[in-house]
Order: C-alpha cells, then structure tokens, then sequence
C-alpha cells in the first residue's frame, strides 16, 4: 500500500500549493480521512502480529516514538534555522511571522503551552479550537476560532503537524482497541458519525469541527481496524493475483480521477467505503513489494515537511511555477530525510522487534 500512501502525501502538497497541471486527485482532507483508516489498518496488523506477549505495549509505545519524533524534531529544527536565516539575512520572517508580532504580548503561560504543542506534537489538534486575546495575551476557546484575527494554530512551526497529534491519541488507545469486538467497534463508528452529524446540524463550522475533532474523526481509524479483521479472514483465501491487481488498479484510479468523478458527496463516501474494502487485497497483494514498501516510506517525511519546503520555494521562485517545484523539491528533501535520518532508526526499530522475538 505503498502507494497510496505516496499518493494521498503528494494530494496534500497539491492542495497545499494549486493543481499540478489542473490535476488536484482529492480534497486534502479526504486524503488525510484515507490515511486515519490506512493507520488504523496497520496498527491492528502489527499489535496483532508483531508486537505480542508480555511488554508489547510498552514496545509499541516507544516504536512508535521513534518512527514518529526523529524526523519531526529535524524539520521542526530546520524549519525554525530556516525561518531565522530568512529573518535575519532576507528581512522576511516567513514562519516566525506570528512569533515576531506578538511575542512581546504573549503570556508566559501561553508562550509555554505553544511552544510545548510544538516540541510535542500533542494538543496542536486542539489549537485549531483557540485563538489569541490580543487584551491579556492568552489563548481563548472558540467555535469560531479559525475565523479569528489569530487563530492559535498560526504559531506552528509545522501546521500540518496537527493530524499527527490525533494519531498520537489513537495510538495511545490502539493496544486497547484493538482486543475490543466487531460489534462494539461497529457501535463506535456508529457514535462517531452520529456526533459528526450532530455537529453539522448545530451549526457549528465545518473546520474544525468537522476535521480535526478527535471523536468524530476516530470512525477513520476503527474502520481501519475492520479492515484488518477482513483482511485476516482473507489471506487463507487462494485469490488469483489477476483479482488483486484489478482490484488495486480500479481503487488507484479512483484515487487519482477523483475530481473527474460525478457527485459531491456520494463520491466521497464512495471513496471511503472502497478504501476499507480494498485495503485488504492491496495489502496482500503489496506486502512483499520492496518497492512498493520504499515509496510507502517517503509519505511521511513527505508530508510533515512540505510546508517548509512550500515556503522556500515559493520565496525564491513565486508562484507561477509552484506545485512542480514544490512538489519536486519536496520529494528530494524526502529522500535526503530518509537516508539521513528514517533509515538509521528503522533499522534500530526492527532490531528491538527482533531482539524482543
């Protein structure tokens, strides 16, 4: 499923910078959607598989640390040097810009709680909940609050970051989900979309409170959890390999034709119900792909630092030409970022599974 998840990180770039040659493939957030159930998929996978018997949580806990942190914590580095030599040498503060205008004003409390949401990750979910009170300096609750004058999240370093922090809540959650039945998970996603609906029928905006709200993005990752159960029933099943490539090239085409597709809200949930049937053949059929599982491994770099590598670019060349040159850009950095940092600590992953074995 590598590539998949390659597609869904370079969707969020081109809907981050403008169609690449009128191609946008889905909207980001539904990329991100895709994602949470792609998660969910692999987490059941490996606490089911891999990380078993006694400690398994505690190595689950800390693989996931060190798959996730590293690399956030080297672009959280370079974005910010980054930002200061943009400060200091071209006069622009590029992602400091919030940071400068209001530093000064800030309360000590609020310079703390911001800059532990980004060192951490966690809570920058929560940020997009809150905004700044230019009177006293504090962070302030709001259902209104991306439409504020300064909404929270303006001082991330890494705005994007924030699907991360809810993934870190289902992770934390995961070990226990994932020994929970079908029918009680089926009753969760049932809640989930039944306090998204609520949600829309109060009045209250779509974003956040329709994307980034951790209880009614959860279905995402429990379908995903489904997903795994059926693919666990299927791989004693003799499918011919005609099958799974059929079912991988219609599911990609849907992916990348997405746009083309007629209807506005059918075609997304047509989208999520073909993720959670496919996922299990494409799986099976990529699983021993090396290359698949390479490209597979470029989505995350991918996506938590095309941010920073959009800023630069579209510095330096403007914006008639960004989306191939961001996008480009973004890919090199990615593979530098991977051979660098990734690989070294993939292997001490694996290594610590291996020893645990």
């Amino acid at each position: 499923m590598g590539l998949v998840r390659f597609l869904l990180a370079i969707t969020v770039v081109i809907n981050h910078t403008g169609p690449l040659y009128g191609l946008v493939f889905s909207d980001a957030y539904m990329a991100i959607k895709i994602f949470f159930i792609i998660s969910g998929f692999y987490m059941a996978l490996i606490l089911s598989e891999k990380y078993t018997g006694p400690g398994r949580c505690r190595l689950f806990y800390t693989n996931r640390f060190l798959r996730l942190y590293p690399l956030y914590w080297v672009v959280l580095f370079l974005s910010l040097a980054v930002s200061l030599v943009f400060r200091f040498g071209l006069h622009t503060a590029l992602l400091l810009g919030p940071w400068q205008t209001w530093l000064a004003r800030l309360s000590p409390a609020t310079v703390a709680a911001l800059a532990g949401t980004n060192l951490t990750i966690l809570g920058q979910d929560l940020l997009f909940f809150a905004h700044l009170d230019p009177a006293n300096g504090t962070l302030a609750f709001a259902t209104d609050a991306l439409y504020r004058a300064t909404p929270a999240w303006f001082f991330l370093l890494i705005p994007q970051a924030w699907t991360v922090s809810l993934e870190l809540v289902f992770y934390m959650l995961a070990p226990w989900l994932v020994r929970r039945s079908s029918a009680f998970l089926i009753c969760c996603i049932v809640g989930s979309l039944a306090l998204r609906a609520w949600v829309y029928l109060e009045g209250f905006p779509f974003d956040p409170w329709k994307q980034r709200f951790f209880p009614v993005e959860c279905g995402f990752f429990l379908c995903g959890i489904l997903a795994y159960r059926l693919y666990a029933r299927l791989r004693a099943v003799p499918i011919p390999r005609r099958t799974l490539w059929t079912v991988a090239a219609l599911y990609l085409a849907g992916i990348v034709g997405y746009q083309f597709l007629p209807g506005a809200k059918g075609k997304e949930f047509y989208l999520y119900a073909a993720t959670i049937s496919a996922i299990p053949f494409l799986f099976l059929l990529t699983k021993k792909m090396r290359f698949d599982r390479a490209i597979g491994e470029l989505s995350y770099p991918i996506y938590i630092s095309h941010w920073t590598v959009i800023m630069v670019v579209e510095y330096c060349i403007g914006k008639k030409h960004l989306p191939i040159a961001a996008l480009c850009a973004t890919i090199l950095f990615s593979l530098a970022l991977n051979r660098l940092v990734a690989d070294p600590i993939e292997r001490y992953r694996q290594l610590r599974v291996r020893r645990r074995g």
